[in-house]
Formats: C-alpha cells, sequence, structure tokens
C-alpha cells in the first residue's frame, strides 16, 4: 500500500491495456462467426412461431364467425392465402414453403391443397414445411379432428413440459 503523498501513481500502464484490447479483439473475432451459424435457425423458429399463430389464430376464426375457412398457397408468392383476407402472408425472402392439405377437398378454383377449419373446431388437417435455402426444415401439422395446430410433425412424441423440483419429489415420494 502506498503512503499518502507518495509520487508513485496507480493504474495500468499502457502494455497491459494493449495486452486486454488484443485479448478482447480475439475473443470478438471468435464469437462472430459461431453467431452467423446460430442466426439462420432462430429466424426459422421464429418464421415458423408465426406460422403457426396464424394456422391457430385461422381456426379461431372459424370458431368465433361460424364459417368455414380455408388456408391455401398462393402460386404467385409461395406465400399462404387465407379465405377471410385479401392479402396473403408472404414469407421472407430465404424461405420457401410446402402446403400438403389433409383428407378434405381441395380449392375449387385452382384445385391447390389447403386447410379447411371448420365452426366446430375441427379441420381437414394438413401440414406446412417451411424451410431454409441451407437445407434446415421445420413442420407444421394440423390435427385433422381436433384442429390442434403444433410445430413438428404429429408422429414426433410433444416435449414434456417442465415441472418444478417440489412437484418431482411430490411424484416420487407418492410412487413409494
Amino acid at each position: 500500500m502506498c503512503a499518502v503523498g507518495s509520487s508513485r501513481a496507480r493504474g495500468f500502464t499502457l502494455l497491459e491495456l494493449l495486452v486486454v484490447l488484443v485479448i478482447a479483439s480475439l475473443a470478438i473475432s471468435l464469437v462472430g462467426p459461431a453467431f452467423q451459424r446460430i442466426l439462420p435457425g432462430l429466424t426459422l423458429e421464429a418464421e415458423s412461431r408465426k406460422l403457426v399463430a396464424l394456422l391457430r389464430h385461422a381456426r379461431s376464426q372459424a370458431i368465433l364467425t361460424g364459417t368455414r375457412l380455408a388456408i391455401s398457397q398462393d402460386p404467385d408468392s409461395g406465400g399462404l392465402l387465407l379465405s377471410d383476407r385479401e392479402q396473403p402472408y408472404i414469407l421472407p425472402q430465404q424461405f420457401s414453403l410446402t402446403l400438403t392439405g389433409g383428407a378434405g377437398p381441395g380449392d375449387p378454383l385452382t384445385g391447390a391443397a389447403q386447410i379447411l377449419f371448420y365452426p366446430r373446431g375441427d379441420s381437414s388437417g394438413g401440414s406446412l414445411s417451411l424451410s431454409l435455402e441451407q437445407g434446415r426444415s421445420e413442420d407444421i401439422s394440423v390435427d385433422w379432428l381436433s384442429g390442434r395446430v403444433q410445430r413438428g410433425s404429429p408422429d414426433e412424441p410433444e416435449e414434456r413440459p417442465r415441472q418444478s423440483v417440489r412437484q418431482q419429489e411430490g411424484e416420487s415420494e407418492a410412487e413409494q
């Protein structure tokens, strides 16, 4: 410890500051490419969540209005056409979408596949496959019986909801 009035100053030398700056720049240069590899997956997940929300909203509108609502693929833009909207939902450039209709009838005008939501909440069923140019893809499925919309194919097991530690301890005590 320096005495008060000492001529020795405290602080960092220029060399110490330069070493810290070099280490920080190396760390940033390593993190940048890793972040760019993660980014396409994040945009794919975000876009698939938007499509799930759009389909769930369409189902809700069919129930609320008491009318059948159809969703088909727009041949011009590659996006989705909803029968209750004039403008299609257009995907960003790097995405491609494939709609596979369920057991219901196709579009009467074009014969294209479509997913129908009925006023009772059920649907014709079907699926959407959203893919990126890099080959990554996400599936969205619509159950024909319940009209339930979920990410992933219907054959994939759903993730089990997370439980608190107390709930897990309570279950293990109940099993004993």
